[in-house]
């Protein structure tokens, strides 16, 4: 099983557009970035099928943006006992925490995972764009589901007013990815309604789409779903699990809590540890560290 030719594919987006441009598309895979969460943060299945529709979703708000160095922050609290689960994309490099992510729940009764049971869905899915210049762009909307699915495509219609199709999905077995990923459709400005009929007939195509994922690759998905269309692919851009927290990143954030504080800490702790939330690596500060933060007065 582990041969297949789509499991061993790399993690990459495809875009494309469709319907004479009237509609654009964006075909993810995620396997194995969704498999570097799980391992990272110790995750029970359930917690790896969230993880990777979360990160799939994420990556997609990115890519589909003109500015494409803008960095994307989407955080689900929907009051499940896996707490808040946040995540961060830009281009493909995406990093994701859970509050709790060894929670377990038995699959749903047909035996699709329960992320909706997981996360919840009485609460809110909260989009930030921070485009480097100026104030960030915060959207937010009620979950529809708590599938995440249904609760990004309710995102865009609402807080973008893009109608838009979104299927996610993701097959786990004991820890293992065996294929993640999802599909974006998207409605451009002046798409006839026409278009937005044939497209919404499209959408039953992606119900199976984690089954789909393990069997093809993506451009044989892409021919599949979208041959008759006047598809017309764009580009390829990878995808990967990636956190670039550091030591210097790390001393700046602790910098920041002011210097009252940085006393208190060098006084009671004779130094201090932070722990990233996205990768869990430790990044450790000695006293000589603390005091090079205060100035040299202290030395």
């Amino acid at each position: 099983m582990m041969n297949n030719t789509a499991f061993d594919e790399n993690d990459a987006l495809l875009r494309m557009t469709v319907c004479g441009g009237e509609a654009r598309v964006a075909l993810l895979r995620t396997t194995h970035t969704a498999q570097r969460a799980g391992d990272v943060h110790n995750a029970s299945d359930v917690a790896i099928a969230a993880m990777s529709r979360m990160m799939t979703g994420t990556v997609m708000l990115g890519v589909m943006m003109k500015e494409q160095e803008a960095n994307i922050t989407a955080i689900v609290d929907g009051g499940g006992p896996g707490g808040r689960m946040t995540c961060v994309a830009h281009g493909g490099d995406v990093k994701i925490s859970m509050h709790n992510p060894q929670i377990a729940l038995p699959p749903k009764k047909d035996g699709s995972p329960d992320v909706s049971g997981l996360l919840g869905k009485d609460g809110t899915l909260t989009v930030i764009r921070d485009y480097g210049v100026g104030e960030p762009y915060i959207g937010k909307t009620e979950l529809v589901s708590g599938e995440l699915g249904e609760d990004f495509a309710s995102y865009y219609t609402h807080s973008e007013q893009t109608p838009s199709i979104v299927s996610l999905g993701a097959i786990v077995h004991e820890g293992v990815v065996l294929s993640a990923g999802g599909v974006l459709v998207q409605a451009m400005p002046g798409c006839s309604r026409q278009t937005l009929e044939t497209l919404d007939l499209r959408a039953m195509l992606f119900s199976g789409i984690s089954r789909d994922l393990f069997e093809d690759p993506l451009d044989d998905l892409a021919e599949r779903w979208f041959h008759d269309l006047d598809m017309v692919k764009l580009d390829r851009q990878p995808i990967r699990y990636y956190c670039g927290c550091s030591w210097e990143k790390a001393r700046r954030m602790l910098k920041s809590v002011g210097r009252e504080q940085l006393l208190d800490i060098l006084e009671k702790d004779h130094g201090a540890e932070m722990t990233c939330h996205f990768c869990h690596t430790t990044h450790k500060f000695t006293e000589d560290d603390i005091k090079a933060l205060l100035g040299s007065d202290m030395n």
